[in-house]
């Protein structure tokens, strides 16, 4: 047993966890998922497994699998559900349907190892983020290595809240929580696909992001509004942008993107820097032919202002009472 994992209650909640967590052998690392079903649907994060070609699961008891079927990935919430080709022998680890963790609350990240009982790592919850209808996503106050990566994580009471992801936006690494009202539909899911499945997530994982990062200057003379105004309306874009990107529809989003760059262009005569910023993502565009590329041009044009934007309503020496800061990162 690790950190932060004495109370009785919770000791007995790991313990009962255990049995369920699977360490997963992907390319010469290790992740970890667990199992949520009794028909053998393991859970992890999508971006651990994406483009395996073999996938070797380790039980707690050390019996060693293959896994060789999936059963329905989330790419927009970094999930994957595999099939484990042995279900009677690991018992399931079922989902908490509690309301989501609070900020300041402790939660407990359990990360399959070599043997019987998991490394258990204590985690407050930093910050809850709102990213939209489609998103909710719990952020910790500290990072997580990435053989934490698809663990279960219980509060205080041994419900599994959520999947633990390393992740990493504009080149900080951050610890995730996958609230658990995400994972429960794709482990209902009927789907019995070969791991060839996960070549087309790794293909767009791989993708090497440039998001620009602006000094705070670029916002000089600029109003709390017109900040604000700006990273609502590209917020608000990239939440419609995102998943007709995930649907498949590369050239819509890269046009919804390019009409919003240009409105506020037009608009936005109170912020030359953000126009300015805007303006060189659209000529950036006008040297790419993919419109796969253009998209994600602009994609981080917009990720670019949006961390300026936090960053610039962080020194204020006061915290604007219109409204609360833009949210800082999005999963595409």
């Amino acid at each position: 047993m690790s950190e932060g994992a004495d109370s009785t209650p919770l000791r007995d909640a790991i313990v009962r966890a255990s049995p369920s967590l699977v360490m997963l052998e992907v390319e010469g690392r290790t992740v970890s998922g667990f199992v949520a079903s009794a028909e053998g649907h393991l859970v992890t994060c999508l971006h651990s497994v994406a483009g395996a070609r073999s996938i070797g699961a380790v039980l707690a008891d050390g019996v060693r699998s293959e896994v060789v079927r999936v059963v329905a990935v989330d790419e927009r919430r970094d999930l994957a559900v595999l099939r484990l080709p042995l279900p009677d022998m690991v018992p399931a680890l079922p989902l908490a349907v509690s309301p989501l963790p609070a900020e300041g609350e402790t939660l407990y990240v359990l990360r399959a190892v070599s043997g019987p009982a998991p490394e258990v790592r204590s985690q407050e919850v930093r910050a809850v983020q709102v990213l939209g209808d489609w998103l909710t996503l719990l952020e910790l106050k500290r990072t997580l290595p990435e053989e934490s990566s698809g663990g279960p994580v219980l509060d205080a009471r041994g419900g599994v809240v959520g999947v633990a992801t390393a992740a990493l936006a504009n080149g900080r690494a951050l610890g995730l929580v996958i609230p658990s009202r995400y994972v429960a539909p794709l482990v209902r899911e009927p789907g019995s696909l070969p791991l060839s499945a996960l070549e087309a997530p790794r293909r767009r994982a791989g993708r090497v992001r440039h998001v620009p990062q602006h000094p705070l200057s670029v916002l000089e003379g600029a109003t709390v509004d017109a900040v604000e105004s700006i990273a609502s309306t590209l917020s608000q874009v990239i939440n419609v942008g995102a998943p007709t990107y995930n649907r498949g529809d590369v050239e819509g989003c890269y046009r919804l993107y390019a009409r919003t760059a240009e409105q506020l262009i037009d608009e936005r005569g109170d912020c030359p820097g953000a126009q300015r910023a805007l303006r060189d993502g659209l000529l950036r565009c006008v040297e790419l032919a993919d419109p796969d590329d253009r998209a994600w041009a602009l994609r981080d044009t917009f990720d670019g202002l949006l961390d300026l934007i936090h960053r610039w309503l962080q020194a204020r020496p006061v915290r604007p009472p219109s409204g609360k800061p833009p949210p800082k990162r999005f999963l595409n």
